[in-house]
């Protein structure tokens, strides 16, 4: 990753974290309504689960040697970005537009979560151009993403905190790069 690419991916998520607060004061919201609160619920359960997936994902990571600016833009910059716009905002307002959801045993994802894990998966498709990766790898590290934002939108959806998200985002990016087997 080169240090423009560095910069333009540092720009894009500080914009998409930019939006929700953009908005709030345009329509006169607290930056609560989009999960800007505290709780514990499901904080050690969502903790200890990334974890277990980040330190799955570090066998399969590559050998790949980072500098300390794209340390810090996948550890912290894109996970607060991210989940800010993505489930604080984004979902949010999904939740509040599409009534309904599915129930997969027996936890109950609404449609406006559902949409959002396919719109994160998808945006990770542009990971094609910040990593020296293949098309096929793009696509699985999407579709993870897809799945990963099923179980983070799950957790802020029963919380309504962007906390365990964030948390737990930063945990799956980051271990695999501290962790590299």
């Amino acid at each position: 990753m080169t240090d423009q690419v560095v910069l333009y991916a540092y720009i894009v998520q500080l914009a998409i974290g930019v939006i929700p607060i953009l908005h709030s004061k345009a329509t006169n919201r607290s930056l609560r309504d989009y999960g800007l609160r505290v709780t514990g619920k499901l904080l050690i359960k969502g903790l200890s689960l990334s974890v277990v997936i980040g330190i799955g994902l570090s066998f399969i990571s590559s050998p790949v040697v980072f500098t300390v600016s794209q340390i810090l833009l996948i550890c912290l910059v894109a996970p607060v970005c991210e989940e800010f716009f993505f489930r604080g905002f984004l979902q949010t307002h999904l939740m509040g537009r599409m009534k309904g959801g599915k129930r997969f045993f027996s936890f109950y994802f609404s449609y406006g979560l559902i949409v959002t894990a396919f719109i994160f998966g998808a945006v990770h498709l542009s990971d094609i151009f910040l990593f020296d990766i293949t098309l096929v790898n793009v696509i699985i590290n999407a579709a993870l993403a897809m799945f990963l934002g099923l179980v983070l939108g799950y957790i802020y959806q029963e919380t309504r905190s962007i906390l365990t998200p964030i948390l737990m985002h930063v945990c799956l990016n980051g271990l695999p790069i501290a962790l590299p087997l």
